[in-house]
């Protein structure tokens, strides 16, 4: 286990300043959503708040103001409703921790498009061979990794290593089984770092450079971002993630629209609805699937998740996009908050 994880025990929001990162940059046109004239919104819309032992209404305004959140954006139909942030501004970088895991999901469609990858059920081990002796790991498909059904054991000392830790590689070394691949969902940052070493060794290059290739460029994202790596350069492409919550407001955008923007199919439709849809196959559950959680049925929504509960949360029937960035919740109440319900009470009011 790092020295560092002993010290510094959770992540938090100062960690970006504690890890080297590679940067992503904005492009020289970019892609700007249009602004409400309403400035009423945050007082308007009222929630229903269960954390506390007696049930309260608040607004949102007031709810924003009592949760940790740092940054808040609503968008509808290309049209930013509400934005509210605690500390900075628009171009501030906030991190995002594991909702960087659906970016990941978005660049192996193009990896997948773009003729890089033979097949979501190729073999990892075709890809990276040697990494692990146990003969499970030669059953292990790409999609495995991305669904998280690969059998491979949760493991704190791998999470540990990969977070706090200076060289990814020392995580292998530590990779067990305790399932055969495909039969069992189990969240894991390990799944999605061998997806990000593959997406490097098939493009040849940091996965940064493929991001900005093929999402914040086309995406017209409007401002830098960068993602953090270890001590040689290697992207930590389960997590660590900095950017401003507009910008992440865009790979919602693209999904909702099923991969075209502006006119252009950038991203195959096959993938991105193969990618939100429920699939208990092989080891999959109801509620998640390629790095998407899927919402309630009746909405058709979709949510890309992150520690501390952030959130990129889809409601494609009414063009909603809504980015929650937020710090640590430490009060008890903080905790018991319902997130998700919060959400949906705000979409029911649109």
């Amino acid at each position: 286990m790092p020295f560092q994880a002993f010290f510094l025990l959770t992540p938090d929001h100062r960690d970006v300043y504690r890890m080297p990162a590679l940067p992503l940059t904005a492009p020289a046109a970019p892609f700007r959503f249009h602004e409400s004239a309403d400035t009423t919104i945050g007082k308007r819309l009222r929630m229903n708040v269960w954390a506390p032992l007696v049930p309260v209404a608040r607004n949102l305004d007031q709810i924003l103001e009592w949760y940790p959140n740092q940054a808040f954006v609503i968008i509808r139909n290309d049209t930013v409703l509400y934005e509210y942030y605690r500390e900075g501004e628009p171009a501030a970088q906030f991190p995002s921790y594991s909702v960087a895991k659906s970016f990941i999901s978005a660049l192996v469609g193009f990896a997948l498009q773009d003729g890089l990858l033979g097949s979501i059920n190729d073999p990892v081990a075709k890809y990276l061979p040697g990494i692990c002796d146990d003969p499970r790991y030669a059953r292990v498909t790409l999609q495995h990794l991305l669904n998280h059904t690969s059998g491979m054991e949760h493991s704190l000392t791998i999470d540990g290593l990969l977070y706090y830790g200076n060289d990814l590689e020392q995580g292998f070394r530590h990779i067990k089984f305790v399932n055969e691949p495909g039969t069992n969902q189990a969240y894991m940052n390990v799944n999605i770092l061998l997806l990000g070493f593959v997406l490097e060794k098939v493009t040849g290059a940091p996965l940064s450079t493929y991001m900005q290739q093929k999402l914040w460029t086309p995406l017209g994202m409007e401002h830098d971002a960068q993602w953090s790596t270890d001590r040689h350069g290697r992207i930590k492409p389960y997590c660590c993630l900095q950017a401003a919550a507009r910008d992440y407001a865009k790979l919602g955008r693209l999904y909702m629209h099923k991969g075209q923007w502006q006119g252009q199919q950038l991203l195959n439709r096959d993938w991105i609805e193969q990618s939100i849809a429920r699939d208990t196959t092989a080891g999959g559950t109801f509620g998640y699937h390629n790095c998407w959680y899927i919402g309630y049925e009746p909405f058709g929504d979709f949510i890309a998740i992150g520690l501390y509960r952030q959130h990129l949360y889809v409601y494609p029937e009414k063009g909603i996009v809504i980015v929650a960035l937020n710090r640590r919740p430490k009060g008890r109440e903080e905790k018991k908050f319902n997130f998700e319900d919060f959400l949906h009470q705000i979409v029911d009011q649109l």
